[in-house]
């Protein structure tokens, strides 16, 4: 896998924080989640750097178990990381923790994947 430039770098981070606010939007429409901590936190360190935050801690956040509840784990910072896009933005610690957690809380992330156009 090649490294994108800074340039490249930073249109993928601005679209993957593009992508998480558009996420939330939707949140908030469907099942009215309004997850304060979680926009404090995207505000504090932009998309890329909660998703950091998130996907480095051992513990899932409140916010994946109410996703969960939902049936709603395809809207979650870590299948959004897992987007073939996005996976230059992260270490592969990192999206093996997203990957993992999303299959514990019995997310098929093959199905996903898939289902993602190109």
């Amino acid at each position: 896998m090649t490294i994108p430039s800074d340039p490249e770098v930073i249109s993928l981070e601005r679209q993957f924080h593009d992508e998480t606010m558009a996420g939330y939007r939707h949140l908030v429409r469907t099942i009215n989640y309004q997850a304060k901590a979680f926009l404090h936190m995207v505000a504090m360190n932009g998309g890329v750097g909660a998703a950091h935050l998130l996907l480095q801690t051992p513990n899932i956040s409140a916010g994946f178990t109410t996703l969960w509840e939902a049936n709603m784990l395809e809207h979650s910072i870590e299948a959004l990381a897992l987007k073939p896009e996005y996976r230059p933005l992260f270490s592969d610690a990192e999206l093996e923790a997203a990957r993992r957690r999303l299959i514990d809380y019995g997310f098929d992330v093959e199905t996903y994947l898939s289902s993602l156009t190109p």
